[in-house]
């Protein structure tokens, strides 16, 4: 019928203008075919093999059906089916997805290994640094690495230091004596998709048994380590990884309020908070320490004041330290001649502000200038 219709527009068409009818037969364009599988690599015998169409599409928006040869003499029909093999070998899988017009087929192998065929196991080590103080890391399974930095300048106002992170995965190993591991390949972050082909989990940013991951910033990361071995088995293996900083600034001093403007100095640093993907900053704090009194005022010793202002990406301000009493700033184990104020800026601040570049003034309302004794910056994501 619907090759009758072409030649009728054809004919037509030799001796009138009828581009139109020839439209409506020329117009559809055929579907796209993608196929996936799960697992990935080598299976074994009996094992359930997922095979998915779901990433096929037709531009028209045309009904599809899908068709699947297994390659073993079974086949089967649907966008998602299932299927199980019942021998070893290697099996050429073929997908074909049809409109009413045309179709469009892939092609992919699957490896079939004995029902006890031994798998190998991905592990990886991790090791956790202590705090840039000496203080030992608290328990669980996790990397945790420490960016320290100290007597900085305070011409060196914004954070963005970086830092090597050593993974391992040696502790790895193949099935039996009779296999061995082929290939080490890390997903530096599981909920970043690096090559951008629609699945964050399937990256491979770094290969070795035991990479160095340079240029690291501070944050929260969920690696994970896939091991392949001489058969194509593939196993993985995941765990986070926490680069915290502490930053130290040395000795200097602030100025004084001058023709009734405060006198400031502005710090940066990068927070990272993602509710969705789990990626989130856990505290930043801002600690400051300066003596009560001035006593090098021209006209006498004064008392001291000093005051955080913070900031986020948009540069709006979140919070500061203006409602402390000046009594409130010399808690802990603070000197008796020292303020030491401290500004945490928490996870409830962050669900509501963005992530990004964020700011902290130090800010002086005297008239006097202010020596700084010590100001540190903290970003803690464990």
């Amino acid at each position: 019928m619907r090759r009758g219709l072409v030649m009728l527009c054809i004919a037509l068409m030799m001796v009138t203008p009828l581009a139109g009818c020839l439209d409506s037969v020329t117009s559809n364009s055929g579907p796209s075919v993608t196929m996936s599988i799960s697992p990935t690599g080598t299976v074994k015998v009996g094992d359930e093999v997922t095979f998915d169409a779901t990433g096929s599409s037709d531009p028209n928006g045309d009904p599809l059906s899908f068709d699947w040869d297994f390659g073993d003499g079974n086949t089967g029909k649907g966008q998602t089916v299932k299927h199980i093999y019942n021998q070893p070998g290697t099996f050429t899988t073929e997908l074909c997805v049809s409109d009413s017009d045309y179709d469009a087929c892939e092609e992919k192998d699957i490896i079939v290994a004995a029902a006890d065929a031994a798998l190998p196991s991905a592990d990886i080590t991790s090791y956790k640094d202590d705090d840039c103080e000496g203080d030992g890391p608290g328990g669980g399974t996790h990397t945790l690495v420490w960016i320290c930095e100290v007597e900085l300048d305070s011409s060196d106002d914004t954070v963005d230091a970086t830092t090597t992170v050593y993974l391992d995965g040696s502790e790895s190993a193949a099935g039996d004596s009779s296999s061995y591991l082929t290939k080490y390949e890390w997903d530096l972050n599981i909920q970043l998709d690096s090559d951008n082909d629609g699945d964050p989990e399937n990256d491979v940013d770094i290969e070795g048994e035991s990479p160095e991951w340079t240029n690291v910033a501070p944050g929260e990361y969920e690696v994970k380590l896939t091991v392949t071995d001489n058969q194509g088995f593939t196993s993985s293996d995941e765990m986070d990884v926490y680069v915290n900083y502490r930053g130290a600034w040395a000795e200097f001093t602030i100025a004084g309020n001058t023709s009734n403007s405060p006198a400031e100095m502005t710090f940066g640093y990068p927070v990272v908070y993602n509710q969705e993907t789990g990626h989130k900053i856990r505290y930043v704090k801002v600690q400051v320490t300066y003596p009560i009194e001035d006593d090098d005022w021209a006209v006498g010793s004064a008392d001291n004041r000093l005051d955080l202002f913070v900031y986020n990406d948009t540069e709006e301000h979140v919070v500061n330290t203006t409602w402390m009493a000046d009594d409130d700033q010399s808690s802990g184990d603070c000197a008796s001649d020292d303020r030491c104020l401290e500004q945490r800026v928490s996870t409830g601040f962050f669900r509501d502000y963005l992530d990004g570049s964020w700011t902290v003034d130090l800010v002086n309302e005297k008239f006097h200038d202010t020596t700084v004794k010590s100001f540190v910056i903290i970003l803690e994501y464990k």
